[in-house]
């Protein structure tokens, strides 16, 4: 028999078919939470149960023992970090500017595990609350809190999901509460390359005060960490600086951590200035397409997700657990309605932050920057042939 109704899918397998994809899905995600809550719980019974978080309350003891400045230098930060663990501490430096100090300092008033907790669930709480925001269903935050970015922050200790939190956040309540928005992003001056798509985004939708209160922000929290903790530790965050330049120009072994174009490219083996060369192109494309898009007035979740592609193609400096931002494009594009393609957008973008990572590892093959690249053409391209405009 031929005909339509001959080659159309018979609707009751198809059915259990998709039955079969959503479970194997959830087996997936849950293996994965499952192997992580092992690792999560064997760590906490080694030489650093916090990981990257005896960075931060390193940095402190020393704050708090008046010595603020000495933060940025590594002998005695490495000082105070083995003092914690009772044991030597491998390259862990402080790279941030002060403000930071001002939400980390008071986290040596607790012991090490506590504070560690305090660290880890305070960030959830915000991640979660920035979600919440989008107005979304309660399996939108158990979704955010299973990421697999989410997870890896977790892991390492580190402070991906609170800059997710306040980048991603002040995107969803940009068009309702512009001013809110601006101090949020103000307040992750202390991660300056995260913002650095934010500023053409605002000009191009001429939002001046969000960016009005993302200036006031920023010099507001700079100030306070000035009259808390004085100059020096503003002269030592500049003295320091080119060390984290050479970091990331020479660190081998950071590379296949990092979703950005400069990475890729010395994974490869390419010399330094080509590397940078080719994250210029990489740059100045992103930047253009999110100028465009801002310009359109596109809906925000689109416009949006397009800025948080854009921000990994133009900084060359990001690790794997700043991807966690990335969750809000994921639950914006799943709720954007059906377009061409969008489904295998979503799931590579859900598997990436370990599948990604891993390959990068063990090939130096990093494919963040085709993905990117991918899922920002996606976006430009489906706009321009079907526009969603409206402000939400």
């Amino acid at each position: 028999m031929t005909g339509q109704a001959g080659s159309s899918p018979n609707p009751r397998y198809w059915r259990w078919f998709q039955i079969a994809g959503r479970l194997l899905w959830l087996e997936l995600v849950g293996g994965y939470a499952l192997v992580s809550l092992y690792v999560f719980i064997q760590r906490l019974e080694g030489a650093n149960p916090g990981a990257d978080f005896i960075i931060y309350y390193g940095a402190s003891l020393l704050a708090l023992a008046g010595e603020a400045a000495a933060i940025f230098d590594w002998p005695s930060l490495r000082a105070a970090q083995a003092g914690v663990i009772g044991a030597p501490v491998h390259y862990l430096p402080w790279l941030y500017p002060p403000p930071l100090m001002l939400v980390v300092t008071p986290l040596a008033t607790l012991p090490y595990i506590p504070a560690f907790a305090v660290w880890v669930t305070g960030q959830l709480a915000l991640l979660a609350a920035a979600v919440g925001a989008m107005g979304r269903r309660p399996i939108a935050l158990l979704a955010a809190m299973v990421f697999p970015a989410t997870i890896n922050n977790i892991l390492v200790g580190q402070n991906g999901a609170l800059s997710a939190a306040l980048l991603g956040g002040g995107l969803v309540v940009l068009n309702r509460h512009p001013v809110l928005a601006g101090i949020m992003f103000g307040l992750l001056v202390y991660k300056p390359h995260l913002l650095v798509v934010v500023p053409f985004a605002l000009l191009a939708m001429g939002a001046w005060r969000t960016m009005a209160a993302a200036l006031a922000s920023a010099l507001g929290v700079s100030l306070l960490s000035l009259i808390a903790f004085g100059a020096a530790p503003w002269a030592a965050f500049l003295q320091a600086a080119p060390s984290g330049v050479r970091a990331l120009e020479y660190g081998s072994d950071h590379w296949a951590k990092m979703p950005t174009v400069f990475a890729a490219l010395r994974l490869l083996g390419a010399e330094v200035p080509l590397a940078y060369s080719g994250q210029g192109v990489s740059a100045v494309l992103a930047i253009s397409v999110v100028i465009y898009m801002w310009r359109q007035g596109i809906a925000l979740p689109l416009r949006a997700s397009a800025l948080l592609f854009a921000t990994f193609l133009t900084t060359p400096y990001a690790f794997f657990y700043d991807q966690v931002v990335l969750i809000f494009a994921i639950l914006w594009l799943g709720s954007a309605g059906s377009r061409p393609g969008g489904r295998i957008i979503l799931v590579l973008l859900w598997l990436a932050p370990v599948a990604l990572w891993l390959l990068a590892q063990f090939s130096q093959i990093s494919l963040w920057p085709l993905l990117l690249v991918c899922c920002l053409a996606w976006l430009y391209w489906s706009t321009r042939r079907a526009p969603c405009t409206g402000r939400q």
